[in-house]
Parts: structure tokens; sequence; C-alpha cells
């Protein structure tokens, strides 16, 4: 592939940005501490007046606990494989004094090394000055690829452009030609990271030119290889289809320490569901009216300016305090809700029986959680955290509220799978949990807590309750082995 040169007359503060976007994104990407944190808080007005100066609504968030700092970048684009586009100055808030000061790449690098440092004592002590010289180095050279790939694929996007209706059907027609293609080019599976860069890379390109969301090109990838692997029986591929993390050649600190590290694999995305973990509204998503009971349930997202407060009072109660140790400040939790509700791997949810708010839960796609290190993870597993708010037996209902999310989630087709691990000293919950027809299955020990690893596939689920077998498609592993 013909290298493209940058443009030697593009302004300095235009290369700086670009140089600093290609380390921020890298750091994140070996060694996943970042977030996305959303909209303007209330309860933290250093951070509030920042975040509107940059007068964007969604920054990178990187966390750096060996210096007590956050870092804020203002988001332009954010890429659902890590290659984002950032509005530059960033800026660092010292957590513990909450000062904020403008950050350039010499200070984010200073945080970085120490950062790195303290997670790796072993290392030898990184060179600042080497280190410096080094990530200008990679970061020109990936500039260059990808300033190559937007000249390469320019004519194919311009036509794109002149073609697109908005219709999701019509684009995919138009890109999957195009994916498949490069991908067909691939002849040498057996080093596949290197490749699979590029055509990550080709999905930031065509989701920055919106021909496409990254997720539904992500899909197009999954599905081009799939059909790729069985029409040529291709091993590799199917190991790589399957592979939760991927095995990668740490770049940023090289020049110190040769190392490996481990990132999520984006083809997993398949099993990504929109509607659960990204829903576009608060409006409502389920309902159920049990007419034995005369219970009525409604289920909606969280609503940050609605729910917050209400949350903060319920997480305060003492049967809260004991399990869910939530009892934090309203700063502190606004902070914890305005980067879940923006990251995207878990989302929450509030309950409403009989018009009244009356529990909280979270769905975490478990590929991506914690839970995932301590099973044989798919990536159609989702599970979730539940939180019933009151202690009077008579506003409860938990088998109710346990079966309308069941329900709730085995709507959706991505779920084939849904997984918990509730706490050994739960009783109460597992049984309930036992009786919607969750299987327990052995225990394990995660570093908060002991908890029975436990299983609910639908037709689990159908056979206790077959009057709501509603019989949807869904994107189960086990159909796509």
């Amino acid at each position: 592939m013909e290298q493209h040169i940058p443009n030697n007359n593009q302004p300095v503060a235009d290369v700086e940005s670009q140089i600093f976007t290609a380390i921020v994104n890298q750091y994140c990407l070996e060694f996943g501490s970042s977030t996305r944190y959303m909209g303007i808080p209330k309860c933290h007005e250093v951070l509030a007046k920042a975040i509107k100066k940059s007068k964007l609504d969604s920054h990178l968030k990187i966390s750096f606990p060996a210096n007590k700092a956050e870092v804020f970048i203002p988001l332009v684009y954010f890429s659902a494989i890590g290659n984002h586009i950032f509005q530059f100055p960033g800026f660092a808030i010292d957590v513990e004094k909450d000062e904020l000061a403008e950050i350039e790449v010499i200070q984010f690098l200073d945080l970085a090394t120490a950062e790195i440092q303290n997670l790796y004592p072993e290392w030898s002590p990184i060179d600042q000055t080497m280190l410096s010289s080094h990530t200008l180095t990679f970061a020109r050279k990936k500039i260059i690829f990808r300033d190559s790939l937007e000249a390469q694929f320019a004519p194919a996007i311009k036509r794109f452009k002149s073609k697109l209706t908005g219709d999701k059907s019509f684009s995919e027609d138009l890109v999957m030609p195009l994916i498949h293609q490069y991908l067909k080019e691939i002849t040498d599976w057996s080093l596949p990271l290197y490749k699979l860069d590029e055509v990550f890379q080709l999905v930031s390109l065509l989701g920055r030119h919106k021909i496409m969301e990254e997720q539904e090109l992500l899909k197009c990838v999954y599905i081009q290889l799939k059909s790729i692997a069985q029409q040529e029986q291709n091993e590799a591929i199917e190991k790589l289809l399957h592979q939760r993390r991927l095995a990668i050649k740490g770049e940023l600190f090289k020049c110190s320490h040769n190392y490996v590290r481990s990132i999520f694999n984006p083809l997993q995305r398949y099993f990504y569901s929109t509607k659960l973990l990204d829903p576009p509204s608060t409006a409502y998503v389920f309902y159920r009216y049990f007419d034995q009971e005369k219970v009525a349930i409604k289920i909606r997202p969280f609503d940050l300016e609605k729910d917050l407060p209400m949350v903060h009072q319920w997480f305060h109660s003492d049967h809260a305090k004991a399990i869910w140790k939530m009892d934090w400040s309203l700063k502190e939790l606004e902070h914890f809700y305005r980067t879940l509700l923006a990251e995207g791997i878990s989302h929450s949810y509030i309950g409403e029986v009989n018009g009244e708010a009356t529990f909280n839960f979270e769905v975490y796609w478990a590929t991506s959680d914690m839970l995932g290190d301590y099973y044989d993870v798919l990536p159609s597993d989702y599970g979730t955290h539940l939180f019933i708010a009151p202690t009077d037996k008579q506003k409860k209902f938990p088998s109710l509220i346990t079966r309308s999310i069941v329900e709730w989630l085995f709507m959706q087709p991505e779920v084939g799978r849904l997984v918990g691990e509730g706490s050994i000293e739960s009783r109460a919950a597992l049984m309930n949990k036992v009786q919607v027809g969750f299987k327990l299955q052995h225990i394990i020990e995660m570093p908060h807590k002991k908890a029975y690893l436990n299983f609910c596939l639908r037709e689990w689920y159908w056979e206790k309750f077959p009057q709501h077998d509603y019989h949807l498609p869904q994107l189960s592993i086990y159909e796509n082995n």
C-alpha cells in the first residue's frame, strides 16, 4: 500500500492534536483505564465549569490513581473500537485538591509513566526523553497510515455518500462487498491481528464519515468473516471469532520494556445489544400486568435528572448499605452514573410497581464484565444486578419483578443466556432466581464476595411460564458455533 505523507503545511496546532490523539488512543487501548463521561455535572462545580468551556456533551475520562488524577478530553467522535477524535485542550483534575489544569501531551505522558511504573514496579525506570522521542515516532506512523487509508478509500466513500438513503439495510448492501473484498485480500491468517488492525481502521474510517455506525460495521465484519471461515474451513478465523480477548504487542512503552497486553476482541460486538446497553431515550421499554396479583410492572431507562436524588436516598437505607455499599455522596453517585450511562457496556434501569418507582437494576454484558473472568463466558451472555427499595413485603414482589426483567431480556435477539453471581449470603435472592428458572452452578470467589454462579436459558424460563413464550429470533452463540 502506497504511503501518504501528511501535508507539511498543516497548522502546527493540528499536527500536535493528531499526535496527542494517537498517544491517548493507544494508551487507552493498551491499559483500558478510560470511560466516557456524559453531560455537565450538577454536584461538581469545578468539573462543570471546565466541561461548559469545552461546549461538548461527551468527554473521555482517563483515571490515573497513582497521581490521584483524572484527565478529561472533549470527544468529537466516539469510536466503538477506540479510534476516537478529540477536541483539545483536555484538562486534568487533582482528585484530592479538586484543582483543575489544562493538560498537554508531555504532562499526559508524565501521568501515564507514573501509572505504569506503579502498576509494574519490576520494569526498569522509563526514560522520559527516550519515551517522548519514541511516542512521537509512533504517533507519526499512525497518522501516516490513517491518511493513506483515507486516500485509498476516498472514492468509495464519496460514492457511498452520494447513494445513502438513511436506510440501514441499504447501507449494508453498499458496505458489505467492500468489507468482503478487503477481508478476502488477507491471505495469511496465521498473524491475523496485524491485518485485523487495518480492518478495524477501515471500520473507524467509514464510521467517521457516517456511512454506517461502527457497531453495525463490526457486525458486517463478523458476518463476512464467518462466511469466509465456513467456505474455506479456516480454523484460524473460527478461533478468532470466538476469542473473548486478543493479545497485542505493547507499543507505547516498548522503548523501555517489551510487553504484551490483552485487549477486548471488537468482533464480539456482533452480540452487543444496543437496546439494552445504549437505549436511545428514557421512554418505557417494558410493561406487564399480572392479573392474579393485580400488579402492573413497567421498566424504563435511568433518567439522570429525575432518578438521581431518589436512588441516592435508596442507597442510604440500612439494607442497601449492607449489600450494595453505594451510600456515597450525591457528587460521587452522580459521577458514577455519568460514566455508567455513557460507557455503553452496562446500563441502569428503574422499575415501577403499580405506578410507583420501587426497584433499580443494571443490565451488563458479561463478556466485558469482571464476571467473565470467572467462567467460560459466551458473547451472548447478559446479566443483571437488582436492588428492590421497599422493605414492606406488600410492595416488594421480588418474583414478579424478576420475571418481568427476565422476560424483557429474553425479548432481545442478542441475548443467548442470562448469568448471575449472587452472593452466597443472599439466600432469599438466590432462591427467587431459582423459582423463575435459574440454575445454580458452583461457587466462585470474586475480589469483593463469594458468589453462586447461576444461569438461565430461554427454554428453562418458558418451561416454568409457557403462557408468555414470545419465540423471538436470537443471535445465540449456540447457533453461530
